[in-house]
């Protein structure tokens, strides 16, 4: 469909250098840092040269996914540090999700600051690269956490409301778009084009038809 694979990278710099980005791009990003991210989409980014980034909660980093209650959701393996060096190597990049995945809404600032400041070190360290990516666990946030993220370090931060991001939108709240492992083509079609989340067939017909009307 004509799409053009950008990194989290260009999208800084076309913000805070107005470096353009090509026509239709889109950008590739995975939260929590769930093994899977290593054995099923890894050798698919490599192959088809597609840039992306990863959001670890570093808490969880070679455990499994605590922090999403049982038996509601089930217990998976998390990214190892082996693997994500690997990948970091080979050019995937890897931005902090805090380090106990809270809901940062619900904490003090102080709390809030040393999950931001001590996640985005640990990757540092780990990887030997600036962290300057951040993702809200749970897409959570208010203007004071996105001052506390600001002041951590971090130069662009993913939200998890839907739409489409362009010159007038905040680099510490960008949109995203939700994409399911049992969307259908014809769904991740729809998300993309229109910016939303919830595909539906009869969308587009309502949505040609209202701008339709509206013109009339």
């Amino acid at each position: 469909m004509g799409y053009i694979p950008i990194s989290i990278d260009q999208v800084g710099k076309y913000y805070a250098e107005n470096i353009p980005l090509p026509d239709k791009a889109v950008l590739i990003t995975l939260d929590d840092g769930f093994e899977d991210n290593y054995l099923n989409a890894f050798h698919i980014l490599q192959l088809y040269n597609v840039p992306a980034i990863i959001y670890l909660a570093t808490g969880f980093i070679g455990q499994t996914n605590k922090w999403m209650p049982a038996p509601t959701y089930s217990q998976r393996k998390m990214l190892s540090w082996t693997q994500i060096q690997e990948m970091s190597s080979c050019g995937i990049q890897f931005g902090s999700h805090t380090v106990s995945h809270p809901q940062l809404t619900q904490l003090d600032d102080g709390s809030v600051s040393e999950e931001l400041i001590q996640s985005k070190q640990i990757i540092e360290d780990r990887l030997g690269l600036e962290c300057m990516h951040f993702a809200y666990p749970y897409g959570l946030l208010t203007e004071k956490t996105c001052d506390l993220v600001q002041k951590a370090g971090y130069k662009t931060a993913c939200s998890t409301g839907s739409g489409f991001n362009n010159a007038g939108s905040d680099l510490l709240m960008l949109r995203r778009i939700d994409v399911y492992g049992d969307d259908t083509l014809w769904k991740l079609q729809q998300k993309v084009t229109f910016g939303m989340n919830n595909a539906s067939r009869f969308y587009p017909m309502r949505y040609y038809y209202n701008r339709y009307i509206g013109k009339i």
